[in-house]
């Protein structure tokens, strides 16, 4: 047994953790503003946000992530450069194109008005000049083209070096022009396509590419590269353009579309295996279908066996084995197998297969001599239901049903089975059962084909195991066996950047990813000898990341956040470390969030870094030690700040226990008169599967739909979120509604105390998903702090979504720590203003989940506002939701009725009144 260690709960310090109106001078200008822009305001949900402004657009940052409905970013979305505002930001990135043997490499410098730059780096010495003499070669390329051409404004936004860097080609007009760099004589060149496609073809295989080669990232195995979405771009996770795995086959899943939407993480993802190619070491099994019964599985790995109605003699599923020397099959809901021979007859393996106890999901070792199959137990296929009152073709109102698991639900439950097909053995190892409700167990062969392993959480996420079975024996052993009094993060670690297991392909060992020493960190497991062979990082920071494993030079590049104790501990720097825990090697050191690009050979790297305060910087360093080689750019913001923008203020203060930091930000209102007091409205989501303050540059005008209006907004990480000390995430631990309030609030009042402009007798607070539940929970729980909360698709009791996320932190079997941490069960405590916004067609949460708070708000007889919108899913609402959302805090934070929309246009009653809370304090 390799690990068995059992995780206690830890304190996050010494300290015991203890449960725990001014209006702005924004406001006298109102009649001004709506004056002039009452002819503009539309009425009704379409249209413009009050004070008038494009809704997708000021809102762009104002949510930890956009509804899948409205179409905004979503993880498969691929993002650019920084949130850019268009013609306003410069130099915030760069695409290097290597050439000379990957030795050098230039880019290209977009500036204003047009302008551009060509620059070229020589990485070998650390060079970085212009590519060439703009103003020669805009002269010459004038003269023979017979066209007047600017040294700022060449025609061309691509180039291709020669291999001696002594001329430059290009195309102008679909022509291909050649410049010599030492006389700059442009001149027109007759290509022949074929030999240009085989020179570049050369270059290519010989690594003299004119593009760096884009690597895959790792996330989990059988994947396709990510491509990361807006709120991973610009918040926690800076893409590593070319990062790698090398020397083992571990590949991430494929990004299904999460029903979250991007980053909130909730939604439950099912992995199904599509990667094409199927390497020696691993082996595909059928993916469990959606009620998990063998009957309603029925793709194979390599080919689709007809379905035939009823039970009798349908073949439900069938897979061949590499050899081709047999086909598995599932009949009568037994195993058989049909040798590869005309007509040959086939042959039963099992016989104690039966109606709710079949078998499926059959995979064949590499070597074609073991046959697995499991024997499975449904679990249950419990229904949610959605109605579309709406359809959008009219007619009668629709009715969606689909399965959906809820915590203490039953899952299916599969039994281990091996065949051997020439002996027609069957061996039952003794295992328990996989028990899971959205996954099936994914196969790892040793290279003799001996032995088989298999990842296995239980329920609850209390242990994880990685189980080992001899095929020959059905003897198993607990090649990693972890354990944890709260609960190990097995689940819903879409926003972690590794696997937990790793195994390496030349050697029978396992990179292993663990909190059982209180920090993320890298173990070196001996997969042989089922034994832990060291510790490969060490400390008080986490591994967020493994980039690239090279099982010749025994390496692990990977990125990590909390190393540097100066710098904000969320922020991501790159590593590179030895098998053996030795030579640590930092990679990056700017004070920044950090995203890399390798060189093609991976000796160079460009290092890209900022934080929501700090415009991007660009360095060239040497990749075997971090060494900085040059700066090569510098964001260029002037335009950008000249146009009234600011950056939000980050800001840290101590938690509940005096001793740990949260960090947080602060977006304020422009023009801000100090002298004046301003509400505060918090942006929560303090979802345990990440932590979710911004972290990298953006030019978006944050929360700007908000700070317009007058408010200043915040959005802190408290504890029970991620990427911080076990102890810190454990806050969560059976304990939702805790949702890191306690230091919330110090956190604000650490901020007021330094700004005394911030006034805490008017908070309001607002979240979706995760944080609908948070928001709510604040003015059921903190209302002695949170005035006005607005709650949008809320989780309001972890009984009523998804099991796979709830059980993760609420824990297994569900007891009474879930009505604590409900919101319907806690109505009774509401005080404080309330709206609650949900979509009728809200695939993520279920709908009834706000519906029945709602209910239980009645029945407390408490006085709410409820907002549900026709066709939307799971979100804030879309334009019209949060146009509500910003009427509800100028009402009851500002003490301003917003405009009557349903007034005919351009009257005074379209514009605004004023209550008598608006008197200036």
């Amino acid at each position: 047994m390799c690990i068995e260690r059992v995780t206690p709960n830890r304190s996050v310090g010494t300290a015991p953790i203890a449960p725990n109106t001014d209006t702005p001078l924004f406001v006298r200008t109102l009649f001004v503003l709506f004056a002039a822009f009452a002819a503009t305001i539309p009425c009704g949900a379409g249209g413009t946000e009050w004070p008038p402004i494009e809704p997708a657009a000021a809102d762009e940052f104002s949510e930890s992530a956009p509804a899948d409905w409205e179409h905004q970013d979503s993880p498969q979305q691929r993002g650019g450069r920084f949130g850019q505002a268009s013609g306003r930001v410069f130099k915030d990135r760069i695409t290097p194109h290597w050439f000379a043997n990957n030795t050098r490499f230039w880019y290209r410098n977009d500036l204003r008005e047009g302008a551009k730059e060509f620059v070229l780096v020589d990485a070998v010495k650390g060079i970085r000049m212009a590519a060439f003499d703009h103003e020669k070669l805009a002269d010459s390329l004038s003269k023979a083209a017979g066209v007047d051409y600017k040294a700022d404004r060449l025609p061309f936004d691509d180039l291709d070096f020669g291999t001696d860097s002594k001329s430059v080609r290009f195309k102008v007009g679909g022509l291909e022009w050649q410049c010599d760099l030492t006389s700059y004589k442009c001149s027109k060149v007759e290509t022949d396509p074929a030999p240009a496609r085989k020179a570049n073809e050369e270059k290519r295989q010989a690594g003299d590419s004119d593009k760096s080669v884009p690597l895959r990232a790792l996330k989990e195995p059988f994947s396709l590269t990510p491509a990361l979405s807006r709120w991973e771009r610009e918040n926690q996770f800076p893409r590593v353009a070319n990062s790698e795995r090398f020397g083992s086959f571990a590949k991430p899943p494929p990004r299904l579309p999460l029903p979250t939407g991007e980053g909130w993480g909730e939604g439950e993802r099912r992995d199904l295996y599509r990667e094409p190619k199927v390497p020696f070491h691993e082996t595909p099994i059928l993916p469990p279908a959606e009620d998990e019964s063998p009957q309603a599985q029925q793709d194979s790995v390599q080919e689709r066996g007809p379905r035939a109605r009823g039970t009798g003699d349908s073949i439900r599923a069938s897979t061949r084995s590499r050899d081709g020397k047999w086909t598995a099959l599932v009949k009568d809901h037994n195993v058989f197998i049909r040798p590869a021979e005309a007509e040959a007859q086939e042959i039963q393996l099992s016989h104690d297969g039966k109606e709710g106890l079949a078998y499926g999901r059959l995979s064949w070792a590499p070597d074609s001599k073991t046959l697995v199959a499991f024997r499975i137990e449904p679990g249950d296929r419990k229904e949610v239901y959605l109605i579309q009152s709406s359809p959008p073709e009219g007619g009668r109102a629709k009715m969606q049903s689909r399965p959906y698991a809820l915590p203490g639900d039953k899952f299916s439950t599969s039994e281990l089975n091996l065949f051997d097909p020439a002996a027609r053995k069957q061996i039952k190892p003794d295992v328990e059962r996989f028990e899971h409700g959205w996954l099936a167990p994914r196969l790892h062969w040793n290279r003799e084909n001996s032995r088989l392993s298999y990842e296995q959480a239980d329920r609850g996420h209390q242990r994880f195991r990685v189980i080992d079975v001899d095929v020959r024996t059905g003897q198993a052993r607990n090649l990693i066996d972890e354990k944890s009094e709260t609960f190990i993060w097995t689940a819903h670690t879409e926003n972690v950047r590794l696997n937990r297991v790793n195994w390496l392909e030349n050697t029978e060992e396992i990179i292993y990813a663990s909190e059982q020493d209180g920090w993320r960190h890298l173990y070196l497991i001996d997969a042989k000898e089922g034994r832990l062979k060291n510790q490969i990082t060490k400390g008080e920071f986490v591994v967020r990341g493994i980039d690239r494993i090279d099982e010749e030079q025994r390496q692990v590049w990977f990125n990590a956040s909390g190393r540097n104790p100066d710098q904000d501990p969320y922020l991501i720097h790159y590593y590179r470390v030895n098998f053996d825990g030795t030579e640590l090697i930092p990679l990056t050191e700017g004070n920044g969030n950090h995203s890399l690009q390798y060189s093609p050979d991976r000796k160079y790297l460009i290092d890209t870094y900022s934080r929501v305060d700090l415009a991007p910087i660009h360095e060239l360093r040497q990749a075997s030690d971090g060494k900085l080689f040059c700066r090569l750019e510098e964001a260029d913001i002037t335009d950008l700040k000249s146009s009234g923008w600011e950056a939000p203020e980050v800001l840290v203060a101590k938690g509940r226990d005096g001793k740990t930091d949260i960090w947080g930000i602060i977006s304020r209102p422009r023009n801000l008169d100090p002298k004046q007091k301003y509400p505060v409205l918090e942006d929560i989501y303090a979802g345990p599967q990440s932590s979710f303050v911004p972290k990298s540059f953006s030019a978006g005008s944050r929360y700007e739909s908000l700070t317009k209006l007058g408010f200043i907004v915040v959005k802190i990480d408290g504890m029970g979120t991620a990427n911080r000390a076990k102890a810190f995430h454990d806050v969560c631990w059976h304990n939702l509604k805790d949702a890191g309030f306690e230091d919330r609030i110090l956190w604000m009042k650490a901020a007021a105390a330094k700004y005394p402009y911030m006034d805490l007798t008017r908070v309001g607070i607002y979240g979706t998903s995760a944080g609908g539940q948070n928001a709510a929970g604040a003015v059921l729980f903190h209302p002695e702090f949170y005035k006005v909360a607005v709650a949008a698709c809320g989780c309001h009791d972890n009984r009523m979504d998804k099991a796979s996320w709830n059980e993760q932190w609420m824990g297994y079997p569900v007891g009474p720590q879930y009505s604590a941490s409900s919101n319907i069960d806690n109505a009774h405590r509401l005080r404080g203003k309330l709206l609650l916004i949900v979509g009728q067609m809200d695939t993520n949460v279920p709908p009834e989940s706000t519906m029945r708070f709602a209910d239980a708000l009645i029945k407390a007889g408490k006085d709410f506002d409820l907002v549900v919108v026709p066709g939307a899913g799971h979100g804030p609402g879309g334009a019209y939701g949060m146009r509500r959302r910003d009427d509800f805090f100028v009402r009851h934070l500002l003490g301003v009725e917003p405009p009557d929309r349903n007034a005919p246009s351009g009257t005074a009653s379209s514009v605004i009144t004023e209550t008598t809370e608006s008197v200036p304090r």
